[in-house]
């Protein structure tokens, strides 16, 4: 189903992008390595110097090697961290946000803007095998960049002082990358899906950040108004926690899975390691499958005549709406009770009918007046 027409159109819509997502993959995955091992060193050479002040007996101190400090059953040194300490989940993650939204809004965004997609649309392909081209060249610019990074990075580990890091744990840490590849995936099919709502290239970059935290957005401002309400801070908060860490909220959702990520967990216990493979890896799968297929099914019955709008589906409007004025009122509300310091039914009553009165007028001028606007 793959065109090598499409791809190449779409090559030069991203190229750039695409390059510097990967030269920047190979930075990520490689520079805070090199300045967690100089946080290493630090530590080792501090503890050396102050044994006593860390636990460590004065006459042991000789004895001290740096694998002593990654040794959780040494018995003269404090642990330090191990391999996942290591692996820069963090940077490589936010580096995928930023890039997913920038190549998702170029290639479906940017494309109504410039009216070019009114000439894809005149090409001799389906609608959904571009929405496939689309997908596989964002796809494919997570993926390199993985791959070279990862490479990089184990090489900078196995030609360290750290070396010893590996071993074991070089599948584990080769499973732990493939996830990060997952989550970046997971992450472009969530932008290029926003696609289909939005007509334009900002409206779709704020409906991909709305549809990421949306899911825990909600979870967060049930939990806040119940206890606004009732003052109990357990109120409502077995089902809550157990929601965040829910498997259906991780398969919905990257920013959950991720929250329910803990890399010295999964090195250090085979049982979290088998709920990581088992759990957190199939759910970035499963929403990856889900968001490909409901993405390519709304880009086949995104009204071709609404581009340029801030949202391309006119009988959906209702139901937008009535979602940003519950989300705006039950934040107003929260705002206000945190004006006593403590819990206050009243206040949050008050604060939620006036968020959801400007709520109101607000959609009804983004998503009606503004939405024409747009399109004019």
């Amino acid at each position: 189903m793959l065109s090598k027409v499409l791809l190449k159109k779409d090559w030069k819509q991203v190229s750039l992008l695409w390059m510097l997502l990967v030269f920047l993959g190979v930075v990520a995955f490689t520079v805070p390595v090199w300045t967690q091992f100089e946080q290493f060193d630090e530590q080792i050479k501090d503890a050396r110097a102050n044994s006593v002040d860390y636990g460590i007996p004065f006459e042991e101190r000789d004895r001290l090697t740096v694998e002593s400090f990654f040794d959780l059953d040494s018995s003269i040194a404090y642990y330090i961290g191990d391999i996942g300490s290591v692996i820069p989940l963090g940077p490589v993650v936010f580096l995928f946000v930023v890039f997913s939204a920038l190549m998702a809004t170029s290639l479906i965004g940017a494309e109504r803007n410039s009216q070019m997609s009114d000439f894809s649309m005149s090409l001799p392909f389906t609608r959904t095998q571009q929405y496939i081209s689309k997908w596989v060249m964002g796809a494919s610019g997570i993926i390199m960049a993985t791959l070279l990074g990862s490479i990089a990075m184990f090489a900078l580990v196995a030609t360290s002082r750290y070396s010893f890091l590996l071993e074991g744990t070089v599948l584990k840490s080769v499973v732990i990358v493939l996830y990060i590849a997952l989550i970046g995936i997971s992450l472009f099919s969530l932008a290029l899906w926003m696609g289909s709502f939005g007509g334009e290239s900002i409206s779709q970059s704020v409906w991909s950040f709305v549809a990421l935290i949306f899911p825990l957005g909600i979870l967060a401002l049930i939990q806040g108004s119940a206890y606004s309400l009732t003052g109990r801070g357990d109120a409502l908060g077995w089902l809550i926690d157990s929601a965040y860490e829910s498997v259906f909220i991780q398969a919905i959702s990257p920013l959950g899975n991720l929250m329910n990520l803990s890399l010295y967990e999964y090195i250090q216990s085979d049982q979290y390691w088998q709920e990581f493979v088992t759990i957190s890896i199939p759910s970035s799968i499963v929403f990856i499958a889900l968001s490909f297929w409901l993405g390519a099914w709304m880009y086949n019955r995104a009204p071709q005549e609404n581009n340029g709008r801030f949202f391309m589906f006119n009988n959906w409007l209702w139901l937008v709406h009535i979602i940003i004025v519950g989300c705006i009122a039950m934040f107003t509300g929260i705002v206000f009770t945190t004006f006593t310091y403590e819990a206050n039914s009243v206040l949050y009553m008050i604060g939620f009918l006036i968020g959801a009165f400007l709520a109101h007028l607000l959609a009804k001028r983004l998503l009606y007046r503004f939405n024409l606007r747009l399109k004019s």
